[in-house]
């Protein structure tokens, strides 16, 4: 029930803050405007990270997650950074250096278990693929940030699939899914304000940094299967900007693969803003069924084979999207 209260303040906060950034970002001209590479034609406030970060203390102070503050603490340093783009338009570099930093630190002060367990060189990889996948998946977030409703919809589905993989050692899953709730119902298309680079790196990182933890938080024991349902749990996002870059490296001939683009399969069946709708509706359905094969793997049985499956089919269809629809 705790829970439930945390959601519904948070998703109050957050839909109640939007009108009101939206106003401060009209008035100052700190607004997205629409160029050749852009999904909107209409200049737009990129401020909705803000509301999610408020409306998901304003749910944490209610539900207080024990063990979980740290996480909070460094997703919130990761949404400053985003902030600060949103602003200012940092380097590519520069935001790079500063997540990776700080999934440093996080693992470094406050490391889960299987890093104090794990002897020596598996110590070090464990930390490798902790620091890699927490900025993969934050930065990953951020790439696919283009089109009305996306990253809000599909982050919601994620997390609430996360919810249910990791249980009570979720801790604030429930206000960042009431947060991102309330903001989502200002961003669908058409949208009112946009996520912005903060939203974007606030909602990668947190659930980054649970699927990460969630095991040792619980007081279970970290498994790489264990962790590899939580990784599905993201195979829309994950794999369509896997696929991305290395059909840009493929192709690029010399271009850097982090310049901005349009290359990415959801912008590849998004011609025009009135396609945006379709498009989030089939990220939405290709999350949920990412999120019950991540539910088949978490069994560990013969059904775990089913989920990976699952997952590959799931992978394949959003690579032939681009042919199937037109």
């Amino acid at each position: 029930m705790n829970g439930v209260v945390a959601g519904g303040v948070a998703f109050l906060v957050a839909g109640a803050f939007v009108p009101l950034l939206v106003r401060f970002a009209v008035g100052r001209n700190l607004l997205d405007v629409p160029n050749l590479r852009s999904s909107h034609e209409v200049p737009t406030p990129r401020l909705g990270g803000v509301a999610i970060l408020l409306g998901t203390l304003a749910g944490v102070s209610l539900l207080r997650p024990e063990g979980l503050w740290p996480l909070l603490a460094a997703a919130a340093l990761i949404w400053a950074v985003g902030l600060a783009d949103d602003l200012s338009n940092l380097h590519f570099g520069v935001k790079a250096v500063l997540q990776a930093t700080a999934a440093v630190g996080l693992l470094l002060f406050y490391p889960p278990t299987i890093l104090s367990d794990a002897p020596g060189v598996l110590g070090v990889l464990v930390f490798v693929v902790g620091v890699f996948w927490i900025v993969a998946l934050s930065n990953a977030f951020n790439f696919m940030d283009g089109i009305d409703g996306f990253t809000g919809g599909v982050a919601l589905v994620n997390a609430l699939f996360l919810a249910l993989l990791v249980g009570p050692a979720g801790g604030f899953l429930p206000a960042l899914i009431g947060a991102t709730a309330g903001f989502l119902i200002w961003n669908i298309n058409p949208a009112s304000i946009f996520i912005g680079d903060s939203g974007a790196y606030f909602l990668g990182f947190s659930l980054a940094a649970v699927a990460f933890y969630a095991p040792a938080l619980s007081g279970q024991e970290w498994t790489p299967l264990g962790f590899l349902a939580c990784v599905v749990v993201f195979t829309p996002y994950l794999f369509d900007t896997a696929y991305t870059l290395v059909r840009r490296w493929r192709t690029g001939a010399g271009k850097s693969i982090f310049l901005a683009h349009r290359e990415h399969i959801y912008q590849r069946i998004t011609p025009t803003t009135g396609m945006h709708r379709r498009t989030s509706n089939l990220y939405y359905g290709a999350s949920v069924v990412a999120g019950f094969a991540a539910l088949l793997i978490s069994r560990g049985d013969a059904l775990a084979f089913v989920g990976v499956a699952l997952a590959l089919a799931c992978c394949a269809l959003l690579a032939a999207l681009p042919k199937l629809i037109s």
